[in-house]
């Protein structure tokens, strides 16, 4: 009995030892997978943080961007706006062009010929057709400003805001410079 106690105690001994290296190399296996996937899950969590930063100035830079657009665009709109009431003021002022200077541009620019007839400003009818009476002026029809010239059922449109139509394109530009620079 004694042999079987010294194989048990055997037997028991080696189970005791193959237990304590299955259990060391078991710690050793979990413990090389713990530093695996925390260094796989810090490189992770690195990761999203620098795409998060990425998108981040992305995006700030894009709301920069978008804000510049928005302020360059209001300025320019502002600038319009005072473009454009720089011609509507240009129009009041020459709505009262002084007799003189009107007559001098129906002058400058009508044709006078037999067949014209001249539309003209209500307040300077009677001092046109005192000034040119060779030239029928139509009673019953004004304009606001300038004058419109009728030969052979053809308008020949100088009325102000006509003509500021026609430079409009050309003097935007050098008013834009004497105003914003």
């Amino acid at each position: 009995m004694a042999e079987l106690k010294r194989l048990t105690d055997k037997i028991l001994e080696e189970a005791i030892g193959s237990r304590d290296d299955i259990l060391r190399l078991a710690r050793e296996k979990a413990k090389k997978i713990e530093d695996t996937s925390k260094s796989q899950a810090e490189a992770k969590y690195d990761q999203m943080v620098e795409k998060g930063k990425a998108e981040a100035d992305t995006l700030k830079e894009r709301l920069r961007s978008n804000a510049k657009l928005k302020a360059r665009d209001n300025e320019l709109k502002a600038k319009q706006e005072t473009i454009a009431k720089v011609f509507e003021s240009a129009i009041e002022d020459l709505k009262n062009i002084d007799d003189d200077k009107y007559l001098e541009y129906i002058k400058n620019n009508a044709s006078f010929s037999d067949k014209s007839k001249l539309v003209v400003m209500k307040d300077k009818f009677a001092r046109v057709k005192e000034t040119f009476p060779q030239v029928q002026t139509i009673g019953d029809r004004f304009c606001e400003t300038g004058f419109i010239e009728l030969e052979d059922g053809i308008e020949k449109n100088f009325t102000f805001s006509t003509q500021m139509d026609y430079i409009k394109d050309e003097v935007q530009g050098k008013i834009a410079r004497v105003l914003f620079e």
